[in-house]
């Protein structure tokens, strides 16, 4: 059969699985050769392919736009974002993702781009990213935006008053990327609709405690949530019951005791739990005791199924903890560690952590790192008889420097291959392991380096120079990575090429296939 013979739905189909999010730079440069898009190639096949991608809603509703607004003085915004409202149009009521990323942009052009680009389209997933610019936030009713992320880097100087979000009656997911000491008034953060998010997520600042527990009396309904929090003068608990909450990545920065943060939260239906430090070779100032205390008056020991502790100041007692957290089935635990005795032949019984799968232990000593390589083989034994214990998936541990290094390596590599586990020694001060990442990845909860370095880390790469797609996680320079096509700007998608000078924000177009 030839392709045009399939069913329209089908060639729709086909078509929108090509095209990916198209990026638009504003405004073009002069010097710069015509680049396409896989929407305006299928526009030139053939006239059947122009009418279908023409009339693909879905082709038209995933886009970036990069605003350099200083080199943009002498023109009108109408004229510059013409082309990508004509190409949003497209999407008619197609959920639209939109990225704008604007850059020395003055209040009066900052205001002019929610009027032009975010009034009359059927947008769900809004990115709004400002570099040494007036923040940029939606200023009319978005009744079906859903995800909305805010980002303000290095404001050219400190600004009067946080926005005031419009109407967002359908918002779950909310992502700031701010510093709230960029304001001189901050009342209208505590005007945001927390009552309705089910995720909310910080980066790359940490926000004052007390301000983060007056937030967080107000979100009833959080799901998912990662917090950077800083401590305040003063010790004062609190008493937050977060009865939806069933993931929580706490990146903490503190001089003094942590304890009493961590003993202001409930958290019965809690599933995920990461601690970590703002800086991952310090240790933080928590007890573990603290940790467990919380898990058994909140009553999520029996359903926390990862539990993630950075460097902590007092020693962790491992048997302790697991025996607290019997649903465990993913731990990792950076140290230092304290084994009771039996600790390893518990852990090689399933008397504590029987549903371990994953777990990774920081600095042992060689004894220590030679019984649990042991208690790899011992478990995988155990669970053939007894139904309820798992046997372990993925085990890493870390040596001391002087450690044979070697050695134990090789011990390592043995055990993997007897017992069809992953078993790895780790050398030194933990790196990134990619495997380990991906560990926590997969489990959908969280991004950031797996409870030893920051969630604050994660906005790091973001600078003026690049912005990273979270769909293709591939890096887009703002000079044009995409080949050269010299296509004409399309009558039906933007403004005629022949039109002169209006058509020209049209050609600095890309994609990210």
């Amino acid at each position: 059969m030839h392709f045009n013979d399939l069913p329209l739905e089908i060639i729709q189909h086909v078509f929108s699985l090509c095209c990916r999010r198209v990026w638009f730079r504003i405004p073009q440069e002069r010097d710069r050769s015509r680049s396409g898009t896989i929407q305006v190639t299928l526009l030139l096949v053939c006239s059947r392919w122009r009418e279908i991608a023409l009339n693909t809603s879905a082709l038209w509703g995933d886009i970036m736009v990069i605003y350099e607004a200083g080199r943009e003085r002498a023109r009108g915004l109408t004229a510059s974002f013409q082309f990508v409202q004509n190409w949003l149009n497209r999407a008619g009521m197609t959920p639209i993702s939109l990225l704008i990323y604007v850059h020395e942009a003055l209040e009066s052009q900052i205001a002019a781009i929610p009027q032009t680009l975010l009034s009359s389209f059927h947008v769900t997933n809004l990115d709004l990213a400002s570099f040494h610019s007036f923040p940029l936030v939606p200023m009319n009713t978005l009744s079906r935006l859903e995800r909305l992320r805010l980002s303000l880097h290095e404001p050219a100087r400190r600004i009067g008053v946080f926005p005031r979000l419009p109407e967002v009656p359908s918002l779950k997911d909310l992502h700031l990327c701010l510093h709230p000491d960029d304001f001189v008034d901050i009342t209208n953060i505590y005007l945001i609709p927390w009552h309705q998010l089910h995720v909310c997520t910080l980066s790359e600042n940490h926000w004052s405690s007390q301000m983060l527990f007056n937030i967080l009396q107000r979100c009833k309904s959080l799901v998912k949530c990662t917090l950077l929090m800083k401590l305040d003068d003063g010790q004062h608990e609190n008493d937050i019951v977060l009865s939806n909450l069933e993931s929580l990545v706490l990146d903490m920065k503190f001089r003094g005791s942590a304890d009493h943060i961590i003993r202001s939260l409930t958290l019965p239906n809690l599933k995920y739990l990461e601690i970590t430090s703002w800086n991952r070779y310090s240790k933080l100032p928590v007890s573990p005791e603290a940790i467990v205390m919380m898990a058994q008056r909140s009553g999520f020991n029996q359903r926390l199924t990862y539990f993630s502790l950075c460097r902590t100041e007092q020693p962790v007692d491992v048997r302790s903890l697991l025996v607290s957290m019997p649903a465990l089935k993913n731990v990792q635990l950076l140290g230092p560690l304290m084994f009771q005795l039996g600790t390893f032949d518990d852990l090689s019984s399933g008397a504590v952590g029987p549903q371990l799968k994953e777990i990774f232990l920081g600095v042992m000593s060689d004894e220590e790192i030679t019984l649990f390589l042991e208690t790899v083989g011992q478990r995988h034994e155990k669970a053939k008889t007894v139904s309820d214990i798992t046997p372990f998936a993925l085990v890493t541990g870390q040596c001391t420097s002087e450690s044979d290094f070697e050695s134990l390596t090789r011990r390592a590599k043995q055990c993997s291959e007897a017992f069809n586990a992953h078993v790895e020694i780790m050398a030194g001060e933990v790196s990134l392991d990619p495997l380990m990442t991906g560990m926590i990845l997969d489990s959908g909860e969280s991004d950031s380096d797996f409870g030893m370095g920051s969630a604050s880390d994660e906005e790091s790469y973001l600078d003026e120079e690049s912005y990273i797609d979270e769909d293709s996680e591939e890096p887009h320079s703002f000079e044009n990575p995409s080949s050269e096509s010299h296509w004409e700007s399309d009558p039906d998608v933007g403004l005629d090429s022949h039109s002169g000078e209006e058509s020209d924000p049209g050609d600095d177009v890309g994609s990210d296939t």
